[in-house]
């Protein structure tokens, strides 16, 4: 690029030819003769050499020189011709194994201009919007390489989203005020952003680029975006991120629930650093040494999470914590009027995280005793069968649901399975044997396989959907727009949104996806099949767990001792009549 003043055009016209390159170059472009004619005097003016020279300050030196020295009105005819050329000269050069690296698209201490990415078919896709802002991306600002890296690299993701053109603008020009806000307040790593902020640059877009709440929430997607693409790219886990995503920590399909709606493990609302940091050991240990399930280990960390955040909030250090500040913290919890239950989960994860900082030598002892807090717990059930008129009512107005939701309601209804255990379902999950239909699912929760009968017209109506579907054997029944297992909580906000729609019950039943397991369970019960026959049918390890599913035991336990006493010779009346052992 040969060095040029800012206002070069006010200089005299140096006696200079423009080589034949360039002048085939301009020629050959499709536009008016008086656009070649100013592009050529303003080559000439600057004394370029080669096509190669053309780059994005030049074209802002070249809109200066129609703005101000030719003071055209309308420029951009001009600005489009001066794209075409340039970008008809990467077109031919990407012929080329030199073309190629000369016309890469990398990062540099430059500024970039999406129009003249190495990907010309890519690049024309943002021909309409050349002048819009986004489209700039000046990577000679005074920042950190690492933060310039991590901006290139989500640019690049974005770049390649299929997705609607106006989302991906959207997403562009939440990453450029990303990158302007890191570069002003001296961040320098994307993925150590905590909580405060995170709120910084909501104040920040609020003050004056987004217009209004949704606005600053769609340009706020960029910032998740550009933890997940540099989280999910770095070449090894990086477990000093403040937002780890589960999808990059390779655990094994049987420790995962692919139906769960959990994606990321958060620790930027820990405020204090040092805190923040042992969440993250606690959780690099549970996530790679112990083996349980993402899903335990997440609910553990979330009561973890609360206490930190707590501590932190009192600036305290948790190696420095006390049996009074515990003290505190539990009574401060017990202000919320949890369950016996919940509590004792609390103790118990307070005590298995200070087990670990004391084994890794960053406290002595436990600085409270678990055992003198913990309740007692009565165990409570609580009646959560559906009741048949509401079954009747959604299933009289099940029609108005699309078909995938409508199938999935059914084994619900039909089977009482776990709402995992539905998305999860493959194509070849169901069978016939003799004159059965049969049922093969996938216990999520026990990572086992069971076998249920199934009503004939069941099976008749998913063969239907299969088939209509083209669903294959290895293929999930139910998938969600990325094509993985539908999300059981957006299953369970569609159902609700449904039921309050067309106000099933008058608007009063509230869906709850595992009370159908209460109500297949207890109608097993009513209709004679025994206890043990139930909790096989429900996939259970321990017939007390059964019981908590069927409903109204009290009062059918009531129900049989009355009709047992009621029989002729049964009553304890006619015992003391008869002057038996007990009568005399």
């Amino acid at each position: 690029m040969p060095a040029y003043a800012a206002q070069y055009w006010r200089q005299e016209e140096k006696k200079y030819v423009l080589p034949d390159q360039i002048i085939e170059a301009i020629d050959s472009c499709e536009t008016e003769a008086h656009t070649k004619k100013h592009l050529k005097q303003f080559f000439m003016t600057v004394g370029l050499q080669d096509l190669s020279e053309m780059d994005y300050p030049l074209r802002e030196a070249y809109r200066e020189y129609l703005t101000f020295h030719l003071h055209l009105k309308n420029i951009t005819p001009h600005l489009r011709a001066y794209d075409r050329i340039k970008q008809a000269y990467i077109r031919e050069q990407m012929t080329t194994l030199s073309g190629r690296q000369k016309c890469q698209w990398r990062l540099e201490e430059k500024v970039l201009f999406i129009p003249y990415h190495s990907d010309q078919k890519l690049a024309m896709e943002f021909d309409t919007v050349r002048h819009k802002a986004n489209m700039v991306w000046d990577f000679t600002q005074p920042a950190p390489w690492h933060l310039k890296e991590q901006i290139f690299t989500t640019l690049n993701a974005i770049l390649q989203e299929s997705c609607r053109a106006l989302k991906r603008s959207e997403h562009l020009t939440g990453l450029q005020n990303l990158y302007r806000f890191c570069v002003q307040n001296d961040i320098a790593d994307i993925e150590t952003i905590d909580a405060a902020q995170e709120q910084a640059f909501i104040h920040y877009l609020d003050s004056d680029i987004a217009s209004d709440t949704k606005s600053q929430q769609r340009l706020m997607t960029a910032l998740n975006i550009c933890r997940k693409t540099v989280f999910l790219q770095n070449p090894e886990i990086n477990w000093n991120a403040n937002v780890w995503y589960v999808e990059r920590l390779n655990l094994p399909k049987h420790r995962l629930n692919p139906s769960s709606s959990v994606t990321t493990i958060s620790f930027k609302e820990i405020s204090m650093p040092e805190n923040r940091a042992y969440a993250k050991e606690y959780m690099k240990y549970q996530v790679g040494i112990t083996g349980q399930a993402f899903g335990t280990i997440f609910t553990r960390y979330g009561l973890i999470q609360r206490f930190l955040i707590w501590l932190s909030e009192q600036e305290q250090n948790v190696c420095a914590c006390t049996q009074q500040q515990i003290e505190s913290y539990l009574d401060k919890i017990q202000e919320d009027g949890i369950s016996d239950k919940f509590f004792n989960s609390h103790i118990a994860g307070l005590k298995n995280f200070f087990w670990f900082m004391v084994a890794h030598g960053h406290m002595k002892r436990i600085p409270f005793q678990p055992e003198f807090y913990q309740r007692k717990e009565i165990p409570q059930h609580h009646d959560r069968s559906v009741s048949p008129a509401v079954c009747e009512e959604v299933l009289g107005k099940l029609h108005l649901l699309p078909e995938h939701l409508r199938c999935m309601y059914l084994h619900l209804w039909c089977l009482g399975l776990r709402i995992s255990e539905v998305c999860t379902l493959k194509g070849n999950a169901y069978y016939r044997q003799n004159q059965d239909t049969w049922l093969q699912v996938y216990q999520v929760k026990m990572k086992n396989y069971k076998r249920i009968p199934i009503a004939e017209g069941l099976y008749q109506i998913m063969q239907v959907y299969i088939r209509h579907r083209h669903i294959g054997p290895d293929d999930y029944l139910f998938t969600n727009r990325n094509g993985g297992p539908y999300r059981s909580a957006t299953f369970r906000q569609q159902m609700k949104k449904f039921c309050q729609d067309y106000e099933i019950d008058g608007g009063e039943y509230l869906f709850q996806s595992h009370d159908y397991r209460h109500t297949v369970a207890t109608m097993l019960y009513d209709n004679g099949v025994s206890i043990q026959g139930v909790r096989d049918y429900l996939g259970h390890d321990y017939l007390e767990m059964t019981e908590q599913y069927i409903d109204y035991m009290p009062g059918k336990i009531a129900k049989a001792n009355t009709e047992f006493f009621e029989k002729p010779g049964n009553s304890l009346a006619a015992n003391l009549k008869k002057g038996g052992k007990y009568g005399k």
